[in-house]
């Protein structure tokens, strides 16, 4: 499927969703109700759907475009990795 086809789907799907009061977020991709969900709309067509959890995480700007809505978010905080040592094995003498 093409990126144009493939968001024609979500729209789709999200529309229906919506009506039943469920929504995907389109971030993380988790299903929430509809009031734990922040909504862009554009001519009476859900356009994007963002879930409270990734919404409180990230800085989301939304932008029209003569195609549509460019949606960029970026993370507040920086993503810290841990690492360990490996354990050392010691060989018998």
């Amino acid at each position: 499927m093409t990126p144009e086809q493939l968001q024609r789907a979500w729209v789709l799907q999200a529309q229906a969703d919506a009506e039943r009061g469920v929504l995907e977020c389109r971030m993380c991709r988790r299903r929430g109700p509809l009031e734990e969900t922040t909504t862009l709309w554009r001519n009476g067509l859900l356009v994007f759907a963002l879930c409270d959890r990734c919404a409180g995480g990230h800085d989301v700007v939304f932008s029209p475009t003569p195609a549509g809505v460019e949606v960029r978010a970026r993370r507040r905080t920086p993503v810290e990795l841990v690492t360990q040592e490996a354990p050392h094995v010691h060989g018998s003498r």
